[in-house]
């Protein structure tokens, strides 16, 4: 009988002893898989995260925000310098303006109240400007008409996605035609459908599609290709603003100096840079923390290897000086015994894999469903809402959440192959101190204390 034969046998020596070593390195393993799994389900989805969460930049003329304000409108260089910088991704250009009474035939679908009397702009029944930001005594001025707010966009998916048009279909943001999309309010209080028309600038616009965003304010708005409202405003190439997405979250800050090296001060540039580090820091944080699952896992089958093969030589040292003494070399010897641990460890391994591909699912969520909560209570509870044609701004926290949830445990060959390894490796570093004690044992001093 070889060694190799010899040592497999021996592993089974002890059916209690051998069955008590497979279960705690079945389990052991089972974790090491589990928790390997969940760390590349993480990393994906974190790559995922990066490329497209957190990625927005907003670059508006110095002194301007939503079309109001000071300052001089973008100009058709500048927006070239945005669209040519690196990991700039995704460009769209805006161009906003408020329609009165004498611009259009559209009544706006807009109730104003005290507040809006003081903050939209307006004009009174006679078509005189009254207003705009600021103080003033609301209560005498004659009947507000408050003004309809046009969009120009080079891509006005930005805008409204298209799930949100109701009737008809988008616009290409990218031509010169006179085409809309209507908010739903808007619509109905002028009676438009897709095809009608309405004057706009004296300029004769046709429907193209009615959208509903669940704001009142953006639901009370037009959206025109962004070539079309520069013409009917007659001004030519100007922007009020260009949203953009950087083709990595880890790429916003670099982007942003860039932006601010390249156009200096004659913008205004705000990012979600800190949004970027906190939509992948709980991510990250469940990712490190099935890194340690994985090191300790492995750490305490070694351990489990290591014990048991050293209770094993010290049970059976007169076996070995035995062996020796009859001729048998260490590397004889130690290959009967790593023989030995490698059945065991394998034995340990497959039952072990089994249950690492049965709970590596139920292990993601349960550390998914843990960040989720921590990440709930340190953001709060509290939700912003806030108007604006743009939209209001999701609540940092659903966001976190929404990322976190999407997680989907994945077993991938790669996964596998690299458990495999770590048992291996298991085996290796747990038979290492029982080899050497193997290669110490000198045959006449064992048989003499025998």
């Amino acid at each position: 009988m070889n060694v190799i034969t010899r040592g497999m046998r021996n592993a089974l020596r002890s059916p209690i002893r051998s069955g008590a070593i497979v279960i705690m390195l079945a389990i052991s393993m089972g974790l090491i898989l589990a928790m390997l799994v969940a760390r590349t389900s993480i990393d994906a989805k974190i790559a995922t995260v990066k490329a497209t969460t957190a990625t927005g930049i907003t670059i508006n003329p110095a002194g301007v925000n939503g079309g109001f304000g000071g300052g001089n409108p973008l100009t058709a260089a500048q927006v070239s310098t945005i669209t040519s910088t690196a990991h700039i991704t995704n460009v769209s250009s805006q161009l906003t303006d408020q329609m009165g009474s004498t611009d259009t035939n559209l009544t706006s679908s807009l109730t104003l109240g005290s507040f809006g009397k003081r903050m939209l702009r307006f004009e009174s029944a006679d078509g005189s400007s009254t207003g705009g930001f600021g103080g003033g005594d609301a209560v005498n001025r004659p009947a507000p008409t408050p003004h309809i707010s046009v969009t120009g966009s080079s891509n006005p998916s930005t805008i409204v996605a298209t799930n949100k048009i109701t009737s008809g279909a988008t616009i290409d943001g990218s031509g010169s035609n006179d085409i809309a999309l209507v908010g739903s309010s808007l619509a109905t209080k002028n009676n438009l459908g897709v095809g009608s028309t309405f004057t706009a600038y004296g300029t004769t616009i046709t429907v193209k599609g009615i959208f509903t965003s669940g704001n009142t304010f953006q639901d009370s708005g037009v959206i025109m290709p962004l070539a079309t409202v520069q013409t009917l405003t007659s001004q030519a190439g100007a922007v009020s603003s260009v949203t953009a997405n950087a083709d990595n979250s880890d790429n916003v800050a670099s982007v942003v100096a860039n932006l601010k090296n390249s156009l200096g001060s004659a913008v205004d540039i705000t990012s979600e840079q800190e949004q970027a580090q906190n939509s992948v820091q709980p991510l990250e944080s469940i990712a490190n923390l099935a890194l340690t699952g994985v090191i300790g896992a492995a750490i305490a089958g070694a351990v489990i290897i290591l014990l048991s093969m050293i209770m094993i030589v010290r049970e059976r040292r007169r076996e070995i000086g035995v062996i020796k003494a009859i001729g048998g070399t260490n590397a004889k010897v130690i290959v009967q015994f790593i023989t030995e641990a490698l059945t065991l460890t394998v034995i340990g391994a497959v039952v072990g894999l089994g249950i690492g591909v049965a709970v590596s699912g139920p292990m993601t969520q349960s550390l998914v469903s843990g960040s989720q909560d921590t990440t709930t209570s340190q953001t709060g509870g509290s939700v912003h809402i806030m108007g604006g044609f743009a939209g209001g701004f999701r609540s940092a926290r659903a966001q976190l959440n929404a990322n976190i949830q999407a997680v989907k445990s994945t077993l991938t060959p790669q996964t596998f192959a690299t458990s495999i390894g770590i048992i291996l490796l298991i085996a290796i570093v747990g038979s290492a101190v029982p080899a050497w004690a193997i290669a110490r044992v000198r045959p006449a001093e064992v048989l003499r204390t025998e």
